[in-house]
């Protein structure tokens, strides 16, 4: 064996168990690469359909965070992801900062998406 294979043959054995923090297995990285782009792109799909429904229910979305529930927040919760157990918390920081929410359709869908799952 010549000494190039001698020093690259631990390298390689090593390089399976190998992790970079975070990074993970260098080896697993392009189907870590494809896992994300299919998360991602069921991610955007579904915070989409959470934006249209705000856009287009903003005032009853907000008639209903009021009234403490309705069913176009039952259904925004439901586009969203949002544990049932989390609704009764989620619809009373939005009642707080109401004045955020009624004049920001955005703000509505950021709070949806990221108390979702």
């Amino acid at each position: 064996m010549s000494r190039k294979t001698l020093f690259l043959l631990p390298c390689l054995t090593a390089l399976p168990a190998c992790e970079a923090g975070h990074l993970g297995n260098p080896l697993l990285l392009p189907v870590s690469a494809v896992s994300a782009g299919f998360e991602n792109a069921g991610y955007n799909a579904r915070r989409k359909h959470v934006k249209d429904y705000v856009s287009e229910h903003h005032a009853e979305l907000m008639q209903d965070v009021m009234r403490g529930g309705g069913p176009h927040l039952t259904q925004a919760y439901a586009l969203a992801r949002v544990a049932p157990a989390r609704h009764a918390l989620l619809t009373k920081r939005i009642a707080e900062d109401a004045a955020l929410y009624r004049s920001d359709a955005e703000a509505l869908t950021v709070a949806l998406m990221v108390h979702g799952a």
